[in-house]
């Protein structure tokens, strides 16, 4: 969503005439898009702002905006304590970017409707992939999330907006979309849900392969599982947040499952999908997370055996409910625990990762590899990226047979001509930096 945001400003400040710095000292205007999901990504756009400080003193023409999350966050004391900065926008003000730019200082933080930007068609970059927000905030307050508090109520848009939209995109020649959405399950568009906007968005001509993020477990609508078993578009690959292993502490995050509820989820997802993948994001070191609250989670990733984990020690956050529970875990202990549970899933993820040895993959081709220009990047259609040991193009699928594994990442050769709709030219789009 914060790359999604960040093309959206860039779309707004190009239409106002802006073109891209080819870097930052040439730059009239700098802008920092921000994450507040976690101290540590706080902790990192504070110094990155810091360093910024030194050019303005230079330049002092120079306009420096910070946006997105942590000023959201932080109100106004983001602008009291680094003066230098001339204006700082939330979540729900971005529009004000291009007034903001040119003269308009000051702090614009509140939350109005939970702003949908449903005018603007942001996507630019990665061809032939793009990110396409269906709907914005989060109504779900888990204790230790202040994304309700930075993201504001959830809001959808309509189905015909999106459409709209992606078939934009198909004309500019884009084959995969990905549909984003702080809890994606609760999309709603008067009374049809994400089952009904997947199926639609599928109708749409040349879009090869569709995604979405995030699922919450607790609010998964299971029929969408029979609609991505059915459409060929549609990814065989999910990301279903577990956070923890221990239905006690799920009770405390206020998650609303318990570990045997979100099992019966992936068991039934299992059952109906061959060869799934799945994705998660798991904290350790809540407050209170006692040593068999922690057992249960490590059993958990074994019982599950993920394809990939984001893994995190927890970090209190201001405003959030857990933030007033007693932390006695200590840190020590957490980082004992994240590095244990890092481990176990990293073996779990190199066993999996070796098992596509000599399977053949349909392979959307998305780019060259940076590492050796003679070679492409791709992706399956369960979302795995692979390396394929010949220049191609963007946009085509390819039937490609894995020969080796370096690392986590499958690497093959192609068996024969691109497979799958026909690739349009690469548009050229000029951003913002």
């Amino acid at each position: 969503m914060n790359i999604y945001d960040s093309n959206l400003m860039a779309s707004f400040l190009e239409e106002d005439g802006y073109i891209e710095a080819q870097s930052i000292e040439e730059a009239d205007v700098i802008i920092v898009n921000t994450c507040a999901v976690r101290e540590h990504a706080v902790n990192r756009v504070l110094s990155r702002i810091d360093s910024l400080k030194g050019l303005k003193k230079k330049y002092p023409h120079i306009r420096i905006g910070v946006t997105g999350c942590v000023p959201q966050h932080l109100k106004g004391t983001l602008l009291e304590k680094k003066p230098f900065i001339d204006f700082v926008l939330g979540p729900d003000n971005l529009k004000r970017i291009t007034s903001s730019v040119k003269d308009k200082a000051g702090v614009f933080v509140e939350f109005t409707d939970t702003a949908l930007y449903s005018e603007v068609s942001p996507a630019r970059g990665k061809f032939p992939e793009a990110f396409v927000s269906v709907m914005r905030g989060c109504n779900n307050f888990c204790s230790y999330c202040v994304v309700p508090y930075t993201r504001g109520k959830e809001k959808s848009r309509s189905i015909e907006n999106i459409v709209h939209e992606v078939s934009k995109l198909s004309k500019r020649g884009y084959k995969r979309v990905i549909l984003l959405g702080q809890n994606v399950n609760n999309y709603n568009d008067r009374g049809n849900g994400l089952p009904y906007l997947l199926s639609i968005i599928a109708k749409i001509k040349s879009i090869e392969r569709i995604g979405f993020l995030t699922s919450h477990p607790a609010y998964f609508p299971l029929v969408v599982i029979d609609v991505m078993k059915d459409e060929p578009k549609i990814e065989k690959s999910l990301h279903l947040p577990l956070q923890s292993g221990s239905s006690r502490i799920l009770k405390l995050m206020k998650r609303n499952y318990t570990k045997d509820e979100y099992i019966k989820i992936v068991d039934k997802i299992r059952d109906t999908i061959e060869d799934v993948t799945l994705s998660t994001d798991i904290v350790v070191g809540f407050p209170d997370e006692k040593e068999k609250d922690f057992t249960d989670t490590i059993n958990m990733v074994k019982r599950i055996g993920f394809d990939s984990a984001y893994m995190f020690k927890y970090s209190p956050r201001k405003s959030t409910l857990a933030n007033t529970f007693v932390d006695t875990v200590k840190e020590e202990t957490k980082k004992k625990r994240l590095n244990e549970l890092i481990r176990v899933q990293s073996e779990i993820t190199r066993n999996k990762s070796e098992s596509y040895k000599g399977k053949v993959l349909d392979v959307l081709i998305t780019g060259e590899n940076e590492k050796n220009l003679l070679e492409s990047n791709g992706i399956t259609l369960y979302n795995k990226r692979v390396v394929v040991k010949e220049k191609l193009r963007k946009g085509a699928i390819v039937k490609v047979r894995v020969e080796e594994v370096k690392g986590w990442t499958p690497i093959g050769v192609p068996l024969k001509e691109a497979i799958g709709s026909k690739q349009s030219g690469e548009s050229s789009h000029r951003l913002l930096s």
